[in-house]
């Protein structure tokens, strides 16, 4: 009796720190869209993701530029692609509180996408 009084507590404390472990970084998965992009980011662990939810059939000259207080990054497609077009990647871990800018260009037209 008395051993599984004493299991009860260590065993309600593991699943808390299980539940709380797994929980953390979760609802820091933010996105934003503009007429044409979905755009994920999670700040915490810098991971990003470009998704093209417009109408046409292709994307050409697809390049995008991320911009935030102390950094920028770069990326683009090399060939002419058909939809949907997604990009992904992951920059260093980025702080909460500075807006991180997402530009794009594809088919002679351009969009941002801004997470305050």
């Amino acid at each position: 009796m008395k051993m599984k009084r004493m299991k009860l507590p260590l065993v309600l404390g593991i699943v808390l720190m299980f539940t709380m472990l797994t929980a953390c970084g979760v609802d820091d998965i933010k996105h934003e869209k503009s007429a044409h992009w979905d755009v994920s980011l999670q700040r915490s662990t810098g991971s990003y993701g470009i998704v093209y939810i417009g109408d046409e059939s292709t994307v050409k000259d697809f390049v995008y530029n991320i911009k935030g207080p102390n950094f920028e990054r770069w990326g683009r497609a090399l060939a002419k692609q058909p939809t949907p077009v997604t990009e992904s990647g992951a920059l260093n871990p980025v702080d909460n509180k500075e807006p991180i800018t997402f530009n794009i260009s594809w088919n002679d037209k351009s969009e941002s996408v801004t997470f305050e």
